[in-house]
């Protein structure tokens, strides 16, 4: 599996190359000509200008990737919780286990968690078109990647079918308008939440409740960006809906972003989604709003602060312990939760990420557990050994007001993590 993800990387990436590079030689390649005597003529060589355009793309090709793995202890001790999906796994028709982190749920192993390989070409004014890719393999993959049960949930990946995702894949191009209007059509990480799946981007470790709860992973569609002011930029979205790589119904979503630079070491930013996401449904609108406030007051020190709310028509949920999850008809659904970071680092190889966070579903619409309100606090070391390998040990204790952790209502879990980037 392993190798062929790696032929699979290369061929992509290979003809991705010859795609773009093969007009290259096609404008300026003679017709080939077949002389009286039967013999085709020389085929034209390329010429300097051709190596030059060719040389000149791969010169705006930036490639990225890393590779992250961990081992993680849960002392509440549960059950094998591999493969599980979200939601309840109930053992004789009682709840037992919400999978509110689905991104580090392994027990007590060592986890290829992600091996990620990101082509990019930017759009720039001389040349406006551009594309981008994103592959992930491992754990990671799994939780990206959105399949239909038997009943047509839609649910993760997590039976461990699904090891390799292309989670983003993308063209672009910049409009020659004004300040320049940039166009991004296709499948890309959403633009809501202050975390990312990429742990080795985010302050900590394990990913919040509300990355994890609140918000989409990806989104499939078309945005345009336009920067209104030097310090604020705005960038409207037309999407299928959340994490879906083919539309669930016969409507689309609407989003927003406005980015605001309030100063060199503060920005504000208002992100809104607006659509119907429920299967075959094209009535019963989600609303989001996702406000996000980042600060570095000091040069070693910064504070990130993200609210989060949504709301639902006929989205409320609760499980049936005998039929599984089910509507509640005529009641909407709303969550709500807010989540604060403090990043410090001591030095530059050596620092620390303190998260605190709150998050309500009282009403089951994202997790089908009526009245549920979880807090959790996480603390990670960040350690960088020389430049490019970075190891984070963190401890985190998540608090539930009912037993749905394993049944408890909390929950210790220690893990370190080990990434090396390139």
């Amino acid at each position: 599996m392993k190798k062929l993800y790696i032929w699979g990387v290369a061929g992509f990436l290979a003809c991705t190359m010859a795609s773009f590079t093969a007009p290259i030689f096609a404008d300026d390649q003679s017709t080939t000509v077949v002389p009286t005597g039967g013999q085709a003529s020389a085929p034209a060589v390329a010429t300097a200008e051709d190596e030059g355009k060719l040389a000149n793309f791969f010169k705006s090709i930036e490639l990225a990737g890393f590779v992250d793995t961990y081992y993680s202890y849960n002392f509440s001790r549960p059950n094998d919780r591999r493969g599980s999906t979200p939601g309840f796994t109930r053992d004789g028709g009682l709840n037992k286990w919400v999978d509110v982190r689905a991104f580090d749920r392994e027990d007590n192993s060592f986890t290829l968690d992600n091996v990620e390989i990101s082509v990019f070409k930017p759009s720039t004014e001389k040349d406006p078109i551009g594309f981008g890719f994103t592959t992930n393999y491992g754990e990671i993959a799994q939780r990206l990647t959105f399949v239909r049960d038997n009943s047509g949930t839609r649910v993760d990946g997590a039976d461990g079918s699904q090891s390799f995702t292309i989670s983003q894949g993308f063209v672009t191009y910049k409009v020659p308008v004004g300040k320049g209007l940039d166009i991004k059509v296709g499948k890309f990480a959403t633009w809501i939440g202050a975390e990312v799946w990429e742990s080795v981007d985010n302050p900590n470790f394990s990913r919040s409740l509300l990355y994890q709860n609140a918000i989409p992973f990806t989104n499939t569609g078309i945005s345009m960006s336009y920067p209104l002011l030097d310090s604020l930029t705005t960038t409207g979205y037309f999407v299928n809906g959340w994490d879906t790589f083919v539309d669930n119904n016969k409507g689309k979503t609407a989003g927003y972003q406005f980015n605001w630079k309030v100063s060199q070491n503060t920005n504000v930013i208002l992100n809104g989604s607006h659509g119907p996401e429920q299967v075959d449904n094209n009535t019963d609108y989600r609303h989001f709003w996702d406000l996000i406030f980042a600060i570095k007051p000091f040069e070693k020190t910064s504070f990130n602060f993200n609210a989060d709310f949504g709301t639902e028509a006929n989205g409320a949920l609760t499980l049936d312990r005998s039929n599984g999850v089910i509507k509640q008809p005529g009641q909407n659904g709303k969550w709500w939760g807010f989540a604060g970071i403090i990043n410090q680092d001591i030095t530059d190889s050596l620092g620390f990420a303190v998260r605190g966070e709150y998050f309500d579903d009282n009403d089951g619409a994202r997790t089908a557990v009526n009245g549920l309100q979880i807090w959790e606090t996480t603390f990670t070391t960040n350690i960088k050994i020389r430049q490019n390998l970075l190891v984070r040990p963190e401890v985190r204790y998540d608090k539930a007001d009912q037993g749905i952790f394993n049944g408890h209502d909390g929950e210790l879990t220690t893990a370190v993590d080990f990434a090396y980037m390139f």
